[in-house]
Formats: C-alpha cells, sequence, structure tokens
C-alpha cells in the first residue's frame, strides 16, 4: 500500500514538475549559498501513521502508546482528540501537557512524547533520469546518489537545472550546478537528503 502512495505521489510531482518548469528555475536558492544550520537535518516531525508513547509523569493511567491518525490526530485520555501532525515530538508534548493541565486534573503536568514506529523515509527522482520513480532514503544520501539510483540522466537533461524540492522547509527550491556536483565541490556532499525530497533534472 505504502509503495502505491508513493508512485502515485511520483507521477502527481512530475505532471506539477513538468508545468512548472519556469517556476521552478526561477525561484530557488544555490546549494552554496546555504549557511551550516541550512544544511543539518530538519527536525523530525510526526507524521500520519506514526506510532508514538505519550508519558505523563507519574500519570500511567495517561501514558502509554497512541496511532497518529488519517487525520492527523491521537487520542489521550482526559483531554480527547489533539492534531499532532506537522509538529516535532517536544512541540506536541508541550501542547498536550497544556491541554491536560487546562483540565484542571493535573497541575503542571510533565509530558514527553517519542516515537515509537514510523514508515521508512522515502524520496522521489524526477525529470530527465533513466528510471524515474521513488526511493528509500539512506543515511547520509546525497543528489549525486539520488541521480545514481535514478540510472543517471538522459541525453536530454539540462545539466544546469537540478534542483531538489524540499517539503520539510515549506518546499524550498535548492539548485545545483552539475559540474560541481560531479566533482562533490562546495557544499554538494554537505547537502543531504531528507525524507520527501523531489530531485528534480530538467
Amino acid at each position: 500500500m505504502l509503495r502505491c502512495v508513493c508512485v502515485a505521489f511520483v507521477a502527481v510531482v512530475a505532471v506539477t514538475a513538468g508545468c512548472a518548469t519556469t517556476e521552478v528555475a526561477d525561484n530557488f536558492v544555490w546549494v552554496d549559498e546555504l549557511g551550516q544550520e541550512q544544511l543539518e537535518p530538519t527536525a523530525y516531525r510526526i507524521r500520519g501513521g506514526d506510532q508514538l508513547q505519550v508519558s505523563v509523569f507519574k500519570q500511567e493511567a495517561l501514558s502509554g502508546p497512541v496511532l497518529v491518525r488519517a487525520d492527523g490526530k491521537v487520542t489521550v485520555p482526559l483531554i480527547g482528540d489533539i492534531a499532532v501532525v506537522g509538529k516535532t515530538p517536544p512541540v506536541a508534548a508541550e501542547e498536550i501537557a497544556t491541554a491536560l493541565s487546562a483540565t484542571g486534573f493535573i497541575d503542571k503536568p510533565s509530558v514527553s512524547v517519542a516515537v515509537l514506529e514510523t514508515r521508512a523515509p522515502t524520496f522521489a527522482v524526477i525529470g530527465e533520469v533513466r528510471q524515474p520513480g521513488s526511493f528509500d532514503l539512506q543515511p547520509g544520501s546525497t543528489v549525486l546518489d539520488a541521480v545514481a539510483l535514478s540510472g543517471g540522466l538522459t541525453e536530454f537533461a539540462n545539466k544546469e537545472r537540478v534542483f531538489v524540492i524540499r517539503k520539510a522547509k515549506e518546499n524550498q527550491r535548492v539548485r545545483f550546478n552539475w559540474t560541481r556536483l560531479s566533482r562533490s565541490d562546495g557544499n554538494s556532499l554537505k547537502f543531504l537528503l531528507e525524507d520527501g525530497d523531489v530531485v528534480v533534472v530538467e
């Protein structure tokens, strides 16, 4: 089921990218212009289907594993449903603590949220590559790795128009110089792919 969803997503992105080539090209930041803090991995944000462990200090009845539903919410005793998708575990814990405090039953609750299980991270490669598609993300993967996994560039690829669309940072578009990328110059090897990234080769 997950693989089907990923493939469908790639197909939609591919159509969108083909219709919005100019937008991608005109609204970007060069990878070598990114500061060190922008090269660091984005903090994990909770996703639908994640299994979380909600722990309330000295409140075993309120603690336990919860499943993040398709609507982006979990159910916590006393407070009911609360939205957590798109939030980091610490932020989710803070909001659960605030909601528990508002019930008046617990004074200054201490809450922690941990991710027990999540789906495997993936990225997509679309455009002028030989085998576009969705791929499992391995730690430390770079854009060069992504192009290699997708079979390399086609003869029609524009080597000056290689981008990464980063969904985790509001669809930030990062542009790469292929010559520098293939030589591993500058920030090319420091820029690591993240879950949900889309590599576009025009």
